[in-house]
C-alpha cells in the first residue's frame, strides 16, 4: 500500500460556501471528449429522472445533446467562478469516464460536493465509495447502473465537511 497525493488544488478558490443551499442537480463539467463519456452521465441522469447542468464543451457535445432530455442543462464554458458555484450548489459531480487522475473531481470535494465515478483509474485514489462520493462499477448496462447511483446520491445525506477535509480543504 502507498499513499497518494493529490495534485495540488487551489483549495483558497476551491472551498465550500456553507451558507449556500445544495439544489437536486446532478453535475457534469469540464472537456466534453469521447473517453470521458458525458454523454453517459447525461442518459443516466435523465434515465434517473434528475436534472443535469452540463458545463463545458468539445468535441463530444454531439452525443451529449443526443443524451439529453427536458431535464438537461447546457451552460457551455463557464468561468471559474461560476464552476466553483456550480461544485457548491449541485447534489453531485458525475465522472462516468476513466481518467489517469481527474483533477476535477477533488475540485468538486474541496467544494464539499460528493463524486460518482467510474470505479477505475485515478477515481480509486480520489473518491471514498461511501464517505466522498459513490463508485461505480465499469462493468453491464453503464447507463442504468450509473443512474441507480446518481438516485441514491442525490437522496442521501453527506457529511460535506468530510469530503472537504479527504480534498485537502
Amino acid at each position: 500500500d502507498a499513499a497518494v497525493i493529490f495534485p495540488p488544488v487551489n483549495t483558497d478558490f476551491y472551498h465550500p460556501d456553507y451558507s449556500v443551499v445544495r439544489e437536486g442537480f446532478v453535475l457534469v463539467a469540464g472537456r466534453m471528449v469521447p473517453y470521458k463519456h458525458p454523454e453517459i452521465a447525461i442518459a443516466a441522469a435523465e434515465s434517473a429522472g434528475l436534472p443535469v447542468v452540463v458545463a463545458g464543451d468539445g468535441r463530444a457535445m454531439n452525443a451529449c445533446m443526443a443524451a439529453a432530455g427536458p431535464l438537461t442543462t447546457f451552460l457551455g464554458r463557464v468561468s471559474n467562478d461560476e464552476l466553483r458555484s456550480l461544485f457548491r450548489t449541485c447534489a453531485c459531480f458525475v465522472m462516468p469516464g476513466e481518467e489517469d487522475f481527474g483533477i476535477m473531481p477533488v475540485e468538486a470535494q474541496a467544494c464539499g460536493a460528493p463524486v460518482v465515478a467510474l470505479a477505475a483509474g485515478g477515481a480509486l485514489d480520489t473518491v471514498l465509495d461511501g464517505l466522498t462520493g459513490r463508485l461505480v462499477s465499469p462493468g453491464g448496462d453503464r447507463v442504468k447502473s450509473l443512474a441507480g447511483v446518481l438516485r441514491e446520491t442525490v437522496g442521501s445525506s453527506w457529511n460535506h465537511e468530510a469530503i472537504v477535509a479527504h480534498a485537502g480543504g
